[in-house]
């Protein structure tokens, strides 16, 4: 038996680089060429616990939140076809897979640059263009999972929210002779009551907006920038588990303000009560990475 090829998706820094739209991204792309992909998660705040779950089959979404994780059932929900598995120790949930699925190409692992027990024949690095190592020093002096010098251990860097293509000068000298890209994610649509609508949907329209993700008030800009009047906006913790109150809460924030639309993000919008996601909208991202072809065949 041939087995998987693994590829190690990861950041350095606490809070979100956009793992997860690139994990989806990337798993795609590899999907679109015909490959049989599983993608691997801890499953971080799912209720179910740190064992090996099954997400997804590859066919049929097997579990959903609160027992899922809002992150792996999003790249679940958005990748048609990819095996989803959580657990803490990704060396079981990589032998539940082989077990169980036959003519698996590749093994995505999410968020697993300092999960080191784990082998993988290619370690892809996510770093925030914009702030790609802050002070430099690890938590709690800083920002950082570890010391910038473990850039060196990448095979591939991947500049997220990307406006240029210059490398920024702090990493400069852990990244040499590295392959290197850039990235931004791109809002595609709103989606709204089983439409996906256009951006202009936005335009003038005044919103109430919540987050629970690592970087609330991005999401908030950017939809400032498509044209929304925010006139109340709720940030959470990341991954927040919502409950029905609290919803219910920002419906009235929204009668109160006489608001068009309570909008928040796809990945607060999954983990939402299945009879109130019929009032609240969200923001569907995509990605774009320049010289993609490049990049996916390093992969293949």
């Amino acid at each position: 038996m041939t087995l998987p090829k693994i590829v190690s998706i990861g950041n350095i820094s606490l809070g979100g680089t956009g793992k997860t739209p690139f994990t989806i991204f990337l798993a795609n792309k590899l999907i679109s060429k015909g490959y049989n992909v599983a993608i691997l998660s801890r499953g971080y705040k799912g209720k179910i616990g740190y064992n090996t779950n099954l997400i997804s089959d590859g066919k049929n979404i097997l579990l959903k939140p609160p027992l899922a994780a809002d992150e792996p059932y999003m790249i679940a929900v958005n990748c048609q076809g990819a095996i989803v598995i959580t657990g803490k120790d990704r060396n079981k949930s990589y032998q539940y897979l082989i077990e169980n699925f036959k003519n698996v190409d590749f093994v995505l692992l999410d968020d697993a640059f300092q999960h080191r027990k784990m082998k993988r024949d290619l370690d892809i690095l996510l770093l925030d263009h914009k702030n790609s190592i802050s002070t430099g020093l690890p938590f709690p002096f800083g920002y950082l999972r570890e010391f910038p010098s473990a850039i060196k251990r990448a095979d591939i860097v991947v500049f997220t929210r990307a406006d240029s293509f210059t490398i920024p000068a702090k990493v400069e000298k852990y990244i040499k002779d590295k392959s290197t890209f850039f990235s931004k994610t791109k809002p595609v649509g709103v989606f709204y009551q089983d439409n996906l609508y256009d951006l202009e949907f936005l335009k003038d329209k005044n919103v109430v907006a919540f987050a629970g993700i690592a970087k609330n008030r991005n999401f908030f800009k950017l939809l400032e920038s498509l044209g929304a009047n925010l006139v109340y906006t709720k940030g959470f913790m990341d991954h927040h588990h919502y409950r029905e109150k609290e919803i219910n809460f920002l419906l009235k924030i929204k009668d109160r303000y006489q608001a068009d639309l309570l909008i928040t993000t796809e990945k607060d919008f999954v983990k939402m009560d299945e009879n109130l996601k019929n009032l609240v909208a969200y923001l569907k991202i995509g990605m774009e990475i320049n010289d993609e072809n490049r990049l996916i065949q390093i992969v293949e």
